[in-house]
């Protein structure tokens, strides 16, 4: 029975793994609270060209608010959130293969935080 639970706990972790060549992305926000000030997720592939693809995402309290990228291999994402007053909250760029979530509020300063992780199936 412990030989079984082993197994089946490795087979897990490796389903849980994505692919090496994902051609996806899900990056969600979650805006903490509400505030006076409205805050936006944005993002836009940046390349030596213009690129399409831009998005510009009001955030709603408690709801995640989610995006789809795709993986460009002429450009690259730059995702940030936004609200006036503030300096702009960065994100990393996305994790192909994986659904990340972050966190953001606006209290003495944008602050955005990941708070979640978890891979993504494979599609073609």
């Amino acid at each position: 029975m412990i030989l079984t639970l082993a197994l089946m706990a490795q087979a897990a972790t490796v389903a849980a793994k994505p692919a090496p060549d994902a051609r996806a992305a899900v990056v969600c926000v979650r805006a903490d609270r509400a505030g006076r000030r409205p805050l936006t997720f944005a993002g836009q592939l940046v390349g030596k060209r213009p690129q399409p693809g831009a998005f510009k995402l009001p955030l709603t309290p408690g709801v995640d608010v989610c995006n789809n990228l795709l993986r460009s291999k002429i450009a690259t994402w730059s995702l940030e959130v936004t609200t006036s007053g503030f300096t702009p909250c960065t994100l990393p760029p996305p994790a192909f293969g994986y659904r990340v979530t972050y966190s953001a509020k606006a209290t003495r300063g944008l602050q955005c935080a990941q708070i979640a992780k978890s891979p993504i199936g494979t599609w073609k």
